[in-house]
């Protein structure tokens, strides 16, 4: 008796199943906000499911089961990836079913409570509150598989526009301004390159040894941009992140390249240029700190044939020492390395001995390289001599 009368009462919604779609509908779109934005072929999309939803609860009501199928579970699933593709938080979906779902109580009880007993209510609520459970746990499941999917799939997005930068694919503003935002992202213009590998170490660095680095850098400038390249970690940064870079890479074991910022679009010259500088760097070159910066990777780059000339060389090593504020320091240096001695250096410039060091200090401070260290000598030394 009471599956006829539920059968009965099913069939009777169903006929009006349009109107009672729409009183669901609206009242998830006045409980849930995130469903008030939802516009066209969202709402139809949204009133279909609840179509759907609805002959399916009527029918297995009518049936007396106490839950939803297992296809109907994995229909959800489905719906979940949907949800998580076009970019709505699963709180809100989850909400919005469970809005819906006590919408439909009232509805049923309201349309024909007079026909149905107390239990047939009862019965229809403890189906859409167990339906609710799976319902809840089937459009969760969908929505994390496709979150992740969608998170890996930017991941490899984001690797490959920084490849293309990298090697030169991108060279217009303008396509990389416009690739960036189809990724939803902002890098920085200009960016500083970080290059490194890991010391002694043969094995190449992995994607997430580069993201371990990433996160270890931990820049302030925004999300960086994280690929590998020749078995090295590449990080493309704001400038304002170089020293955090510095700090990250300092007593670990790594050792990497650092070149001066550049536009995005000049980039792979920065790539080129350090890792040319990774290749053919003498062990003492890195220092303490383990890093190579723009004047380190210049020099070398000249004396192998790389992407360097003699007039970057000089201005990328001797910098400020070529204004006219600091010929005079420059005029120190030269004397210093003709001598081989400060005392010999100040006597042939006529300066006192403790000004000429004052002076030596200063090209330090300046140019970030040491005349009495080997290789920064070297480097100091190098640029002196083809600077006119």
């Amino acid at each position: 008796m009471a599956r006829e009368r539920r059968a009965a009462v099913g069939a009777d919604l169903l006929r009006d199943r349009a109107a009672l779609v729409e009183r669901i509908v609206a009242e998830v779109h006045a409980e849930v906000p995130a469903y008030r934005a939802l516009h066209g072929s969202q709402l139809a999309e949204v009133r279909a499911i609840t179509a759907w939803l609805v002959t399916r609860s009527l029918e297995l009501w009518v049936a007396g089961a106490d839950r939803l199928a297992p296809g109907d579970v994995e229909r959800l699933r489905g719906i979940g990836r949907s949800r998580a593709a076009d970019g709505r938080s699963i709180g809100a979906v989850v909400r919005a079913h469970r809005v819906g779902s006590a919408a439909a109580v009232r509805a049923v009880a309201g349309y024909a409570g007079d026909r149905l007993g107390a239990a047939d209510v009862f019965a229809l609520s403890e189906l859409l509150m167990a339906s609710l459970d799976q319902i809840s746990e089937s459009l969760a499941a969908g929505h994390a598989e496709t979150a992740r999917r969608m998170d890996a799939d930017l991941e490899r997005a984001r690797r490959a526009f920084l490849d293309d930068l990298l090697i030169g694919r991108q060279a217009s503003r303008a396509a990389i301004r416009d690739r960036a935002r189809t990724l939803g992202i902002a890098p920085p213009d200009p960016g500083v390159l970080v290059v490194a590998g890991r010391a002694g170490d043969e094995a190449p660095v992995t994607v997430s040894g580069a993201l371990e680095l990433a996160a270890r850098v931990g820049p302030a400038g925004g999300e960086p941009l994280v690929t590998t390249r020749s078995g090295r970690a590449v990080l493309l940064l704001s400038p304002d992140d170089a020293d955090r870079a510095a700090r990250a890479l300092d007593g670990r074991p790594w050792r990497g390249c650092v070149p001066a910022a550049r536009p995005l679009a000049d980039v792979s010259a920065a790539y080129r240029l350090a890792d040319g500088a990774l290749e053919t760097a003498p062990a003492h070159a890195f220092g303490p700190g383990g890093l190579l910066g723009e004047a380190d990777a210049c020099v070398l780059a000249l004396l192998n044939g790389g992407p360097a000339t003699p007039d970057m060389v000089r201005r990328a090593v001797l910098g400020p020492l070529l204004a006219e504020s600091g010929g005079h320091l420059l005029e120190a240096l030269r004397a210093y390395f003709r001598e081989g001695a400060a005392t010999a250096a100040a006597e042939s410039l006529h300066l006192h001995a403790q000004t000429l060091r004052y002076r030596l200090r200063r090209v330090r401070e300046l140019t970030g390289h040491d005349p009495h260290r080997p290789w920064s000598r070297f480097v100091l030394e190098t640029a002196c001599a083809i600077s006119p």
